[in-house]
């Protein structure tokens, strides 16, 4: 155990001479399976009573926040100790014992209490920046090491060491069980709050969309990747649906639908398709098919052809409804099989501007960048995981690449 987390922890027998030490029922707890909540699952808490609900989230809660904790402080290879990790680690502990220490005080019976209720989502807030902070962590860690072993370490390279693949593996799960954690409190609390119907007017379980229309939610992402396209290069590719540009495809209405979380989706498409957007714009500019018009009197656009982004859908439901695909094709730059072969590391980015110092992050993040961490594909893998989907990535060199969508 790292020394962080005994000095958190008081033996509770301390206080109150019948109750165990905390330390060790959050190692008990951590040892425990947190299990992943299906659609299903989620629609069905929407039939359980508020206490039931309450229950429930109250274990996922305590497994959760342990499993959380104790997967990070037990990074190997001094991961552990980057100072972002560390209060990460920190925060999950503080947490745990304010769950804890609020069963001790009031029992089950005051688990649907409105203070409660202030706890989990006070929680739920608290961890808003996780992923940020533990992004910084993995720039930490590579500044240490690169005082140990060299400023020319590059770890995405080394994983077939059984180190980086322990590394990357144990953040998969610590994802995952975040994700767990957020989902349950955010679906119990909408539940609580009889959030029937999302602004769109679509019928709403919790935070499951019962009918989500993924086209609808591709082109969303789109039109948020234009601006960014836009904003830091004056120019974006279109995006096709079966040959259509996306809006007219969804104005044609009958679309493919599915009862999923749709929050989930909108991060997935949002950060492949900011992928195939740079590689297109990035190409389009090695080959020189754009031509830079812009003047302090004529502050317009790019003009040029960029190849489309083409996504190709299954349009008949019942073959949706069996295979719930998704292709992403673009013409951008593509990925040679090393660099193939790095494209779902934590350690890894394509993007030349990413920061270069843990100091960086922070302020490189509040651009709303297009890309440059290199969390995008594995924590999108870990979302479309979560509910037995998956991502594949084809490509070749020079020709472009193939995201295959699984949900």
């Amino acid at each position: 155990m790292q020394p962080m987390l005994w000095k958190l922890w008081k033996p509770r027998e301390a206080r109150r001479g019948s109750r165990r030490c905390v330390l060790s029922s959050l190692a008990d707890l951590a040892a425990s399976p947190l299990e992943k909540r299906s659609i299903d699952d989620l629609i069905q808490l929407g039939k359980a009573s508020h206490k039931e609900r309450a229950l429930q989230l109250h274990e996922t809660l305590k497994v959760g926040l342990a499993r959380c904790a104790m997967r990070l402080a037990n990074l190997p290879l001094g991961f552990c100790h980057a100072p972002s990790i560390r209060r990460v680690s920190s925060t999950y502990v503080q947490n745990f014992k304010q769950v804890m220490d609020f069963e001790d005080k009031h029992g089950v019976e005051g688990l649907a209490s409105e203070e409660y209720h202030g706890i989990t989502n006070g929680i739920f807030n608290q961890h808003r920046g996780t992923m940020l902070d533990v992004a910084k962590g993995v720039f930490e860690f590579n500044e240490d090491l690169n005082q140990l072993f060299g400023p020319d370490l590059e770890l995405a390279e080394l994983r077939h060491l059984q180190l980086i693949q322990d590394i990357e593996e144990s953040l998969d799960e610590f994802f995952t069980n975040r994700l767990t954690l957020r989902l349950m409190i955010s679906h119990i609390q909408a539940l609580n709050a009889n959030k029937t119907m999302n602004s769109d007017g679509e019928a709403m379980v919790g935070v499951v969309n019962v009918s989500t229309h993924p086209i609808t939610i591709l082109s969303r992402a789109y039109v948020a990747t234009r601006f960014m396209c836009m904003r830091d290069f004056q120019t974006a590719p279109d995006l096709l649906v079966n040959g259509t540009m996306h809006d007219e495809y969804v104005q044609q209405g009958a679309q493919q639908h599915f009862a999923y979380v749709h929050t989930h989706l909108f991060y997935i498409f949002l950060e492949l398709v900011k992928n195939a957007a740079r590689a297109s714009i990035e190409r389009a500019q090695l080959e020189g098919l754009l031509e830079d018009t812009l003047t302090p009197e004529n502050p317009g656009e790019i003009r040029g052809e960029i190849p489309p982004m083409r996504v190709t859908v299954p349009e008949d439901q019942k073959i949706w409804d069996h295979e719930r695909s998704v292709k992403l094709a673009d013409h951008g730059t593509g990925m040679n099989r090393r660099v193939l072969g790095k494209a779902f590391s934590y350690f890894y980015s394509s993007v030349k501007a990413r920061p270069t110092i843990a100091a960086e992050v922070s302020d490189f993040d509040r651009r709303m960048p297009l890309a440059g961490f290199g969390f995008g594909l594995p924590i999108s893998r870990v979302m479309a995981r979560y509910f037995a989907g998956n991502i594949d990535v084809n490509s070749i060199p020079g020709q472009g690449t193939d995201v295959y969508v699984y949900l």
